[in-house]
């Protein structure tokens, strides 16, 4: 009996220290935060100064933009409208490697001194992409917080005001926090949250709120991160020998997109153009700060069937000498016009609907 105490007596010691090991982690989430000393204005400083900053970590986005099925525009939608979970690896700007986990496995995205790779699980196959890509459509690894942190930063230029948060713990650090609040009333967007390591300035959590909204409608963060620099082989392709090969050259997008017709104005419904890479007359951003709207063609085939798409879901718009679709979103607005000679204008943006109304009509009486 004596033994069979001291058994049970050692067990129950086993049994309370493994308790309080699987504790730990929600213990140490609950110790206080200690608050940071830098002003809003250091702390904006010191994020826009982060890309050379290195990280290996595991992060997730949580998106629900509430986006229509749009012709071509599949992944995209799905990327703007979910969860995506991905693992990445960042040397620095030009080093820097991101796998998203998908139902099938994962799909990698390799960015090196020679180009970008990606790899497919379920075709096992790695390609090269050559050229550059001065307009590209969104990818999962624009949603990893640092980068989503600084584009919206610099997206938001003076065009704000900025002010400290609270800090808070994010996986397992200390993070300082920074608000962003447009001062134009014509974005959608109400606030930007942005929590970063204090030290370094490393985004590790952002929050996108609409305008009047209590809850973001994109949060994006690391769930588990180390601040230490990943190896060179880890950034780099290094496929098995039963992996296939290949490679694609990108289109040349200012040849297509110029093609279509006369160049964009330098100025749309009383907003300037905003300058842009790679010589696209026909690729145009308007609008400063948050209120941006981008004013691109579609090819015939495109702009047809994103027309057709738009009538099943969105509310056409009166407007003189063409026909308009209006798509609202949670944070994004979309119109869809049609100018003379058939041809479909894409304007799009983080902005409210009479902002694209009245570019839209603009563009119009350009014709």
């Amino acid at each position: 009996m004596a033994a069979a105490t001291g058994t049970l007596r050692r067990w129950a010691v086993v049994v309370a220290g493994t308790a309080a090991i699987c504790a730990l982690p929600a213990a140490v989430a609950a110790w206080p935060v200690p608050a940071s000393a830098l002003s809003a204005a250091q702390l904006r400083t010191r994020i826009e100064l982060s890309a050379r900053v290195p990280y290996q970590g595991y992060a997730e986005s949580d998106v629900d933009l509430n986006l229509p099925s749009l012709p071509d525009l599949g992944n995209v939608v799905s990327l703007l409208d979910g969860t995506t979970d991905q693992y990445a690896w960042y040397r620095s700007p030009g080093q820097w490697r991101a796998d998203v986990l998908t139902a099938a496995g994962e799909d990698d995205t390799y960015q090196t001194k020679v180009g970008t790779f990606t790899w497919n699980y379920t075709s096992n196959l790695l390609t090269q992409i050559l050229g550059s890509q001065p307009v590209r459509l969104p990818r999962a690894a624009d949603l990893l917080p640092p980068a989503l942190a600084r584009r919206l930063l610099s997206l938001a230029g003076r065009a704000a005001s900025f002010s400290r948060l609270p800090s808070q713990r994010v996986a397992g650090l200390d993070a300082a926090g920074l608000r962003i609040v447009p001062t134009s009333k014509l974005t959608t967007v109400g606030a930007v949250d942005i929590w970063a390591d204090p030290a370094t300035g490393l985004p590790l959590q952002v929050e996108v709120f609409g305008r009047g909204a209590a809850a973001p409608l994109l949060v994006a963060r690391f769930l588990d991160v180390s601040l230490t620099r990943p190896a060179l082989s880890t950034v780099t392709p290094q496929p098995a020998p039963e992996v296939g090969y290949t490679s694609t050259e990108l289109p040349d997008v200012s040849r297509i997109l110029n093609q279509f017709g006369p160049p964009l104005p330098d100025q749309l419904a009383g907003f300037a153009r905003v300058a842009n890479p790679g010589g696209l007359a026909d690729v145009a951003a308007y609008g400063s700060g948050l209120a941006r709207f981008v004013v691109l063609p579609l090819p015939q085939s495109t702009g047809s069937a994103a027309m057709s798409a738009a009538k099943s879901v969105g509310a056409s718009i009166k407007i003189t000498g063409g026909t308009a679709e209006l798509i609202q979103a949670s944070l994004l607005t979309v119109v869809l016009v049609s100018v003379p000679g058939g041809l479909v204008y894409l304007l799009t943006g983080a902005v409210t609907p009479i902002v694209l109304d009245h570019a839209a009509t603009a563009l119009l009486d350009s014709y």
